[in-house]
């Protein structure tokens, strides 16, 4: 059986044309690296292109035409969006977080918007699930996802908590992998076990079978590592 996998650190391009709607709920957004890592490679901090990952455009059966083309509209939407995404380094943590969270609304919405001829039926519903399952707890900021959910109060307040903790696991697993990759492959493996008991216990019996529903066929993402230098 496969675990439902999800990234914390970066939402995926998920397929939803309610991420231009506004949020009826405004939980504080979850803290993002530090200054030094935007002004350094802001690139990095583009929504990542799932297609691009692990076997997710075989999955999708998509052919060599359409990943052309996803990725002439993924190098023209990154550099749409590169002086925005450049200026968050200039920002104090608090603006920047907020600003971080509008730019992937915005950025998403609009790559969406472009892949719109480019997946056929099957494979836009697929993916936004995919992107679902890999956007974790920062998938829960989406208005339609909170709406979709019935998402209490109390859980927005305790969002940020739970966003936090995994943006934070992902980048120690990157540290890690990228000196020993053997090493970051586990703790790749016991971030999604530990992540899978907080969203069970973060939603209920009934916000769980929606989620299943909105996810559809559990993914299973495989780490990448960039070795250090």
């Amino acid at each position: 059986m496969r675990f439902k996998y999800v990234l914390g650190l970066a939402c995926g391009l998920a397929w939803s044309p309610s991420l231009s709607a506004q949020p009826t709920k405004t939980p504080k957004p979850p803290p993002q690296a530090p200054p030094n890592r935007f002004q350094a490679a802001p690139a990095t901090l583009y929504p990542i292109p799932l297609y691009r990952m692990n076997d997710v455009s075989k999955s999708l059966n998509l052919t060599e035409n359409q990943i052309g083309n996803l990725n002439k509209l993924t190098d023209q939407t990154q550099a749409r969006y590169h002086d925005d995404y450049t200026k968050i380094g200039t920002l104090n943590e608090t603006e920047r977080a907020a600003r971080l969270q509008d730019l992937h609304r915005q950025y998403n919405t609009d790559w969406n918007k472009g892949a719109q001829g480019i997946f056929n039926d099957t494979q836009r519903s697929r993916y936004q699930q995919v992107s679902h399952q890999y956007g974790g707890f920062n998938t829960f900021y989406d208005p339609e996802v909170q709406k979709r959910l019935n998402l209490t109060a109390a859980q927005m307040n305790g969002l940020g908590e739970q966003a936090e903790w995994s943006n934070q696991q992902m980048q120690d697993i990157n540290r890690m992998g990228a000196m020993d990759a053997t090493k970051g492959t586990q703790m790749y493996r016991d971030y999604w076990t530990q992540r899978q008991e907080r969203f069970n216990k973060f939603l209920t019996p009934e916000q769980q079978k929606a989620w299943g529903e909105m996810t559809g066929e559990q993914y299973t993402f495989q780490p990448t590592f960039v070795p250090s230098r």
